[in-house]
C-alpha cells in the first residue's frame, strides 16, 4: 500500500473522482462542504509512551501518536537518491510502549542497496530517539521490497 493510500489521501481522491462522475443532482452545490467535512474528520492513533526529558518534575506521562511517528519517519526518509519509501509500520504493545518499526523501500535501479538500507536504518534510529527518547528494545527493520528506475 502506498503511503498516500495509507494516510487516506488516495481514498479521498478516489471517492471525489467517483462522486464527480456520478450525475447526482445537487452534488456540485454541496461538494466543497462534503470534502471539507471528510478532511476535518480526525483519525485516531495508538498512543506511544515516550521517555520524560525531565523525570520527576511533573506528574503524568508523555505520549505521542503512532501517526506522528509514522509521519516523522516518512518525512525523514524522503529525498534519498538510493530508494523510494513504500511503507512505514509501527508496532505498539499493550502497555503503549514502542515495540518496533518496519520500513519498506523500493530501491533505485543501480543504487547500492546495502548502503541505502544502512542510511535508512540510521535515519529511523535518529527519529525514534528524537521522538520516543530511546531505541533500546525497539526493533527497527528496513527491507527493500521492490526496485524502481
Amino acid at each position: 500500500m502506498a503511503i498516500a493510500d495509507h494516510e487516506g489521501v488516495g481514498s479521498f481522491a478516489r471517492a471525489g473522482t467517483v462522486l464527480r462522475a456520478v450525475p447526482e443532482p445537487g452534488w456540485s452545490a454541496i461538494e466543497e462542504r462534503v470534502i471539507a467535512a471528510v478532511r476535518a474528520t480526525t483519525r485516531g492513533g495508538w498512543p506511544i509512551v515516550v521517555a520524560n526529558p525531565a523525570p520527576g518534575t511533573a506528574p503524568g506521562a508523555i505520549a505521542i501518536s503512532d501517526l506522528v511517528l509514522r509521519a516523522a519517519l516518512a518525512r525523514a526518509l524522503r529525498g534519498d537518491g538510493g530508494y523510494v519509501l513504500s511503507h512505514v509500520e509501527v508496532d505498539v504493545d499493550d502497555v503503549r510502549a514502542l515495540r518496533g518499526v518496519r520500513v519498506e523501500l523500493a530501491g533505485r535501479y543501480g543504487a547500492d542497496l546495502h548502503a541505502a538500507v544502512a542510511r535508512a536504518l540510521e535515519v529511523c534510529a535518529e527519529v525514534v530517539l528524537d521522538l520516543v527518547g530511546a531505541v533500546d528494545g525497539v526493533a527497527i527493520d528496513v527491507a527493500v521490497t521492490d526496485i524502481v528506475e
